[in-house]
């Protein structure tokens, strides 16, 4: 030990190893500064430092041969091990490169051709992540809010298109339109790496755009532009923008989309704002609303005839956005469709853009009641805007009902990644999972919805119907109650009281539910088999009966029962518990689909005459 000892001190390892380490700590230091300065991708730090780790293999070499001084040639040993060394540095190298993840190797996103990276099927792996938090209105106006939340979401629609890039909704986003909250937290909150944020003023029909794009991680600027214009140049202006955080994120784009869009046309300033006052109400799920927001955007449309984006608005006004309450209409007569007309015109306006053909292909779909051909426009529809959260929802509902019920939860999940911050898209996941099985993550969804909407009813009802078939008859009651004093003449929240309130013993309080329910009368579709299935809860079969056949002779109900909810579903299937009415049922084809156990497929839809779910109709 003392002659190694010895030897090591007489070639000055130890000084060799210092210096070296020093040298390498500064070098990386440096690399990581010049990262930033010029916005080189993760992947060349990671390799660095992989040659680094190496090189200090190789020092030790060097120095073990050289470092004494007399002994200055070159042995073979020291050639070997050296080329060893080499080699392995390459192959480490090259593993790192090609293992790490894309927004690594690209600086954000995946790299043109690499499509490894750049699906949207695993949303919590998206190359890069972006939120546009609300621009702030600068105008003295408070009423040019519509405005300012207009332009937002239009340019959150544009960074859609952007494949491989995560956006979230603006139902998320405008949570913290007057947050005091900091960047970095709140893109925690959101789960993005991006945020973008900014400014509108608008002076008579002059506005000015003041964006700058933010690493959360590092809180520093990746980009910042100012646009003075003309508001009817605006689609150019939110183009521009849109392609600009594109460039600055190294995004690869959709054939369809920014990087081959054409030059966008000048716009009618006041269709314009007409048109942005009815796409703020045309995601609503009030009658009303909608019906103002058609008529918001006619006015558009006859104010300025060649304004593409209010006509895809219209014609996307006429999908509805939750296939499981849309009331489908009886296929078209033969004949001119003015809403074909407008999706044919916005396509020759704007011949790259996919929405106003995905929305006609569905409204087609819809009302020739062919499932298949749904399921396809549904696809056309996310291929035009992939962080569309309803046109995912729609997707997994139309999934779900030709039975495929793994992949519907996943397109939940990609909404529910897109949309965090939804109590209905919470809700709705969370009902999906309960069909599924998979209790603890249906909970933890339905418990995430009511925690960001206390007032939600949907919330409320799917976590009591969620409790009941636990057999947490207290809580059940408990989320029931709640939901009927939101929505008190709401039949099928009290119809879900009332047969848990039966199963829970309360009979002359369930008795009294179905008195009411009674008379209030079919208020919406499915009433009387809400009614039914009070009845059954409380055992009286001969009523269940009677009400089940009133509810059961629309004409077109299979297409119709497809798209009711998993929980609604599970209500229907508590029915076949009774034999009379599980054969009438059947002799009506009403066949819904239970629940089963994880991993299974759920059928949706029609199913065999007479087919039962191993669970005996839990779901």
């Amino acid at each position: 030990m003392e002659s190694l000892g010895e030897r090591l001190r007489s070639r000055k390892l130890v000084q060799w190893t210092i210096a070296y380490l020093a040298a390498g700590f500064a070098l990386l230091q440096l690399a990581d500064f010049l990262k930033d300065a010029f916005g080189w991708p993760t992947v060349v730090l990671r390799v660095l430092t992989v040659v680094v780790a190496f090189g200090f293999l190789a020092i030790l070499v060097l120095a073990w041969y050289h470092g004494e001084k007399g002994h200055q040639h070159i042995a073979p040993t020291e050639i070997a091990l050296l080329t060893a060394i080499t080699v392995s540095t390459f192959a480490a190298s090259w593993y790192i490169a090609v293992t790490t993840p894309a927004e690594a190797v690209s600086g954000g996103v995946a790299p043109a051709g690499d499509t490894r990276f750049a699906s949207m099927d695993d949303p919590a792996a998206a190359p890069a992540s972006i939120a546009v938090l609300p621009f702030l209105n600068m105008t003295p106006n408070e009423q040019n809010d519509y405005l300012t939340d207009g332009i937002t979401e239009d340019i959150i629609t544009e960074l859609g298109k952007v494949q491989g890039l995560r956006v979230i909704s603006r139902t998320s986003v405008m949570r913290y339109k007057q947050s005091d909250k900091n960047i970095r937290e709140i893109a925690g909150e959101l789960g993005v790496g991006t945020v973008l944020e900014g400014s509108v003023r608008v002076q008579g029909n002059r506005v000015r755009i003041v964006a700058q794009l933010i690493d959360a991680a590092t809180d520093t600027h990746l980009w910042a532009e100012t646009y003075d214009r003309d508001l009817k140049d605006i689609l150019a202006v939110q183009s521009e923008v849109a392609r600009a955080i594109a460039g600055a994120l190294n995004a690869r784009l959709l054939p369809s989309a920014l990087a081959s869009a054409p030059e966008m046309p000048s716009v009618d300033p006041d269709a314009y704002r007409l048109y942005l006052r009815g796409k703020s109400m045309a995601n609503s799920t009030s009658d009303e609303e909608r019906t103002l927001a058609a008529a918001l955007l006619d006015s558009a449309i006859a104010r300025d005839p060649d304004l593409a984006p209010a006509l895809a608005a219209r014609v996307g006004l006429q999908v509805p956005v939750n296939l499981e309450s849309a009331s489908l209409p009886a296929p078209p007569s033969p004949g001119a469709d003015p809403i074909f007309e407008m999706a044919t015109k916005a396509a020759a306006l704007h011949p790259d853009a996919a929405g106003p053909r995905s929305s006609v292909n569905l409204i087609r779909a819809i009302r020739s009641r062919d499932i298949e051909a749904a399921e396809h426009a549904a696809m056309e529809a996310i291929d035009a805007n992939p962080n569309s959260v309803p046109d995912r929802l729609r997707y997994a509902q139309i999934l779900y009902a030709r039975g495929k019920s793994d992949e519907a939860v996943r397109e939940m999940q990609k909404a529910a990644a897109n949309d965090p911050m939804s109590p209905m898209v919470h809700a709705q996941i969370g009902e999906y999972m309960m069909a599924a099985g998979r209790d603890q993550e249906a909970e933890a969804h339905l418990l995430k919805a009511v925690q960001l909407d206390s007032m939600s009813t949907r919330a409320h009802l799917a976590l009591g119907t969620f409790y009941s078939d636990q057999g947490r008859v207290d809580d059940a009651i408990r989320e029931l109650q709640k939901a009927r004093k939101l929505a008190p003449a709401d039949p099928v929240v009290i119809g879900a009281l009332g047969y848990t309130l039966a199963r829970a013993g309360h009979s002359e309080e369930a008795r009294k539910i179905a008195g009411e329910l009674e008379q209030a009368g079919a208020a919406v579709r499915g009433a009387n088999s809400v009614i039914a299935q009070v009845y059954a809860g409380l055992g009286d079969t001969e009523q269940a009966v009677e009400w089940l056949r009133k509810d059961v002779t629309v004409d077109g109900r299979g297409w119709s029962y497809m798209f009711v909810s998993p929980r609604v579903r599970h209500q229907m299937e508590q029915l076949r518990k009774v034999p009379q009415l599980a054969h009438l049922m059947d002799s009506l084809e009403i066949r819904i689909d239970v629940r089963r156990s994880p991993g299974d497929s759920l059928r949706g839809g029609a199913t065999p005459q007479g087919s039962r779910s191993r669970n005996d109709g839990r779901r």
